[in-house]
């Protein structure tokens, strides 16, 4: 049975843990426990990360985007 793909792309990440950390962390629920809890505790409302990646994907191009929506309300 295929994986669902995921909101958005997921990149292999290396975290050092010990044998007994990692024990702990499968027993609480593993990556899905994990990345609903960096959900539910992020210190930002969810829009500030999404428009940060944009930026960093796309610095030109946000900058452009940004000044043009100033200009509109001016």
């Amino acid at each position: 049975m295929p994986r669902p793909k995921p909101p958005a792309p997921l990149k292999g990440r290396y975290v050092r843990l010990s044998d007994k950390q990692w024990m702990i962390l499968t027993q609480l629920g593993g990556p899905d426990w994990l990345r609903g809890l960096l959900e539910k505790k992020a210190p930002m409302p969810k829009q500030f990360y999404d428009r940060e990646l944009e930026r960093l994907q796309h610095p030109a191009d946000a900058a452009f985007l940004k000044r043009k929506r100033g200009e509109i309300n001016d």
